[in-house]
């Protein structure tokens, strides 16, 4: 576990996370605790795997091979239970680039894909950019934490009248499990409920999964395709070992599309526009699969104790702010509503008088006003030191 507290300087080495600081957040002096990546190095196996790759010094076209997808599928029936056949794996170099070809290829300009918000701000970009129109079904915060809003997505997916004109029925929806930023990892029943009505309206489920290996003691992960032969023929699912290693520098990703016709639409729509994993990130990819699992165990049990210390420290500490319990991911959902802070001030309370570098809700769509979101993947000396800024800064406002 100590290699988990080590600080690693990483300013000096292009970090969008450190070294972009001052184009982000207007200065240079805040702890940067806001892009998903971790702030430890990876795995020996993936440093190992790639050192030997480069000392060949060829690196010309690349292509995964049968290892690969063997790698592949152990990975998900060991750790996952869920039996993928190789040939529903298709390559590429990125989750969200996967989701925009996807947006481009199977909703038309004008046609509507589901979002739901607070969510990932980058899905909603990739509808944007596709031309088609944003459709949001906002999650629902009750006492216990977050929900889907069922009775919304059924509305939405077949109007009733009560819809908003501008709002086009979804032939998509874009699902995320765990999701980011909140941090519940969706449970059979919602899973199977969210299934049930996009099968009933013809709308294609695109799950982005990315964060599946990051899940506390007390919940477990399950891929929507899993649950039945038809779901798994309405979906795509999106996941790449990227988060889990800390390789996202190193491109490589996976869609695994069971049902042949939509995985040849993908297929070919990815031939036109984008790449498969580079040398190193498919070195990395199988390094990690293949010889990862202890290390990304030893991760986990860090990440559970960061997030105990997380939401310890903000009860005790910083009471006028609630942190929402993880399920799953490396983020931390906390409520900086109580204060009653346009979204100016908020934003001068963390930046300027905390000096910390957080995601800021209204980032992440309807519903995440007065919220931010703290990525607890680093040693804990960060963190505290991070906490304890804002404690301050809180302090000092009240």
């Amino acid at each position: 576990m100590k290699k988990f507290d080590k600080r690693v300087d990483r300013t000096g080495t292009n970090s969008v996370k450190w070294d972009y600081r001052n184009e982000i957040f207007g200065r240079k002096d805040v702890l940067p605790m806001w892009v998903a990546d971790s702030d430890w190095r990876t795995s020996d196996a993936v440093i190992d795997a790639i050192i030997d790759r480069a000392e060949h010094g060829v690196f010309g076209y690349t292509k995964p091979g049968k290892e690969t997808s063997e790698l592949v599928v152990n990975w998900w029936r060991r750790r996952y239970d869920w039996e993928i056949d190789p040939s529903w794996i298709v390559y590429t170099n990125g989750v969200v680039p996967s989701l925009s070809v996807i947006i481009d290829t199977f909703s038309r300009p004008g046609e509507g894909v589901l979002l739901q918000p607070p969510v990932y701000y980058p899905f909603f970009t990739s509808v944007k950019r596709g031309g088609s129109q944003i459709v949001t079904n906002e999650l629902k915060l009750e006492e216990d934490g977050y929900r889907m809003d069922y009775a919304g997505l059924k509305n939405l997916c077949n109007p009733d009248g009560k819809s908003i004109p501008s709002a086009p029925p979804p032939s998509m929806m874009v699902l995320c499990n765990p999701h980011n930023p909140v941090g519940r990892v969706w449970k059979e029943g919602e899973l199977n409920r969210l299934a049930d009505i996009c099968l009933e309206n013809d709308v294609l489920i695109v799950s982005d999964d990315i964060h599946s290996d990051f899940v506390y003691e007390g919940n477990s992960y399950l891929p929507i395709a899993s649950l039945s032969k038809e779901i798994a023929n309405n979906s795509i699912t999106l996941t790449s070992p990227s988060k889990s290693f800390n390789t996202a520098g190193l491109p490589a990703s996976i869609a695994i599309i069971p049902d042949e016709k939509l995985r040849e639409r993908f297929r070919v729509a990815r031939n036109k526009v984008l790449k498969r994993p580079s040398v190193f990130g498919l070195e990395a990819m199988m390094a990690s699969y293949r010889d990862g699992e202890g290390w990304l165990d030893d991760q986990l049990a860090y990440l559970q104790e960061n997030m105990e210390f997380s939401r310890k420290f903000v009860a005790e500490e910083i009471p006028p702010v609630n942190s929402f319990e993880p399920e799953g991911t490396t983020l931390l959902w906390l409520d900086f509503r109580s204060l009653n802070l346009d979204q100016e001030d908020l934003e001068s309370l963390i930046v300027d008088e905390a000096r910390v570098g957080l995601d800021f809700g209204h980032w992440f769509g309807p519903g995440g006003d007065g919220f931010v979101r703290l990525n607890f993947a680093c040693p804990r000396e960060t963190l505290e030191e991070g906490l304890e800024r804002i404690s301050s800064a809180v302090k000092n406002l009240i």
